[in-house]
Parts: C-alpha cells; structure tokens; sequence
C-alpha cells in the first residue's frame, strides 16, 4: 500500500505550469546563485590545487630557476594568499547562501505538492538505520564509511511511517587512506579539489553512492536477512564487493537462486535463509521490482532484516534537491513529484 497523499497531491487535480510559474523568481534567484558558486568553486579550487602542488615541490623550483629567483618569486606568496583567504570567505558566503536558497526552495515545492508530509532539508538519518540495512556496511562503525544527509521525509503508511532521505555515503579505500599522515594529503587533493571540479553537484562529490535511502516497518514475519543488490556488483571491486564477502561471512548468507531470469539480470539475492527469501520473493514480488527498477533507470538495492524494509537508489544529482538540468525548466515540479511518488511506490512491491 503506497502512503496515502492528500487530495490535492494527486498528480491530475496538479497544475504544475501554474506552479512553475510562481515559484519561477524563486528558482531563478537559486539558479544564480548556483552559477556564482560554480565560479567560485573553480577559482578556489584551482588555487588550492596551485598550492598544494608548490608546497610538494618547491624544493624542485629552487634548483630549476636558482636562489635568487626563487626568493623574488616568495615575495609575492603572502599577498596571493591574503587575496585566496578573501576570496574564500566570499565563496563560502555565497555557497551558504545557494544552500539557504535552495532549501527554502525546497520546503516551499514540498509544501505545495505534498501539504500533509513532514519535510526536513536539516534531519541526519541515524547511522544505526544505514547499518540495520546491510546495504551499505556490515558494521558502520568502520571508520572507512560515512554518511550524510540532504533531505528527509515521512509519510504515513498504514499503521506505519513511510521514511524517505536524500543521502550520500562515502567508503572504500580512500576513506581509509586520508587518515594516512602521507597519502592522505594525496586524498585530500583528489577528494576534495579535483572531483569537485567536474561533479554535476559540489556536495555529492566526496560520495561514493548519492541518492534516494527509504526504509519502513512491515506487517509479514520473517527470520534472518534478505539483501538484494545490483547483479554486476559480485563482480566489481570495491567496497559493495568487500561487504558482500562480509555478509556471507559475518551472517552465513549465500547467493540465492531464482527461477525469473529477468529479474536476476538486475539483481542477486543474498540470504541466510532460502526458505524465507523465495518466500518474500514470490514470481509477483520479483516482477513488480523488476518493473520498478526498469522505470527507475538507476541501480537499486532493497533488503528485508528484522521486521522493516529497506531501499536505496542511485542519484547522481540528488534526490530531494533541485537538479541542475532542470532549474530552468518548467517540468522541474513535475520532476521532483514523480521521484518522490516512484520512491513511495516502493513499497507496493510487497
């Protein structure tokens, strides 16, 4: 059962080019400050790339141009970085400004469309939530995951709630070496100057995954956990690789097969019991995800443990935020309301 909207969420009774209309200053105000902090972001960032390069190998320029010359160019170091700490604090101000902007964008689309949803652009979804999910980690206290959210929020469903968050979780091995007291500096670097010259959004591009994260309570029994992730990352090395190893480890969990053969061209299942896998993935349960993850056109993940199901789905430019392609486009609204009502249909699967 999908979560129950007000009256006048119903996509039909919605004039979203009226809408678009009003909220049209709104989002062109938050588009220009988009483009500021792009700007900016390329100045600060290339400064701070310069810098660190000069720092690893300025004892290389003393022997290329001599001494004397080197010390005529130092003279100009104090200045330039005088004029980078400016400039930084006016990138910072203008970054926080975009992120006002557009949350306050954000509350006000919410607020339309969806009148009766509790809506957050501040809430931190608890890590014990991410590591209950076995979708991202065996244990999140392993210091090379971290999380943070853009977005969050509930729907009633049922007797229960809906919870819906716009997060991005970061592991794998660089999380590990920036702790390195060497190669750290050279993570540090890649992480947080050379990817965020070319991510579509600056804060996803520390994260490995960004996207939609929802979970909920369920009425059917089971024992034991079902993790079903997408079929190519048995193959892929990484951290998912690693974690899959883990779960058959930790939690005795083994690939499950099933007979539809479309769905497990998209996903292999995993669990510590066959039994209740094929008896929560019925023909009718996997077809409905199969559908749901062609009409998605990203990777998903979903896994059932102790009572509450849980689902993720890559998003590369966020889930509850405006997208950059589409802030000076008048199907924004109607965007924005088919994700969050495909991310709510989830849970129809069952």
């Amino acid at each position: 059962m999908s979560p129950n909207f007000s009256d006048n969420t119903n996509m039909d009774t919605i004039d979203f080019k009226k809408l678009s209309e009003q909220l049209r200053s709104e989002l062109l105000r938050v588009n220009g400050w988009r483009k500021v902090v792009r700007t900016g972001s390329i100045a600060v960032y290339l400064f701070v790339f310069c810098w660190f390069m000069f720092v690893l190998f300025g004892g290389a320029l003393v022997s290329y141009i001599g001494l004397e010359n080197y010390m005529q160019f130092t003279q100009y170091i104090i200045p330039v970085f005088i004029g980078f700490i400016v400039v930084n604090f006016v990138f910072t101000r203008c970054m926080t400004n975009f992120q006002e902007r557009e949350s306050e964008a954000m509350q006000h689309i919410m607020s339309t469309l969806f009148p009766t949803v509790y809506f957050s652009a501040s809430s931190q979804v608890d890590s014990r939530i991410l590591r209950d999910s076995k979708l991202f980690s065996t244990s999140f206290s392993d210091p090379a995951l971290a999380a943070n959210t853009y977005g969050y929020i509930q729907f009633p469903h049922g007797e229960h709630s809906l919870h819906v968050a716009d997060i991005g979780v970061s592991y794998g091995l660089l999380n590990k070496l920036q702790y390195n007291p060497v190669l750290g500096y050279f993570v540090m670097i890649y992480r947080f100057v050379l990817r965020p010259l070319f991510a579509s959004r600056l804060d996803s591009s520390p994260h490995n995954f960004r996207g939609m994260f929802a979970w909920c309570k369920i009425d059917k029994r089971f024992k034991g956990n079902i993790i079903i992730l997408p079929d190519h990352l048995e193959q892929k090395i990484g951290y998912l690789a690693k974690n899959i190893q883990g779960l058959k480890k930790r939690y005795s969990a083994r690939l499950v097969q099933l007979e539809d053969q479309e769905f497990e061209n998209y996903f292999a299942v995993y669990a510590d019991d066959e039994v209740t896998a094929r008896m929560i993935l019925t023909p009718a349960v996997m077809r409905r995800i199969t559908r749901l993850r062609e009409t998605f056109g990203h990777d998903m993940m979903l896994s059932f443990n102790k009572g509450t199901f849980y689902y993720a789905g890559v998003m590369p430019d966020g889930f509850l935020c405006l997208r950059k392609r589409a802030l000076d486009n008048e199907h924004l609204l109607e965007e924005i309301y088919n994700d969050i009502n495909l991310a709510c249909q989830v849970t129809d699967i069952l």
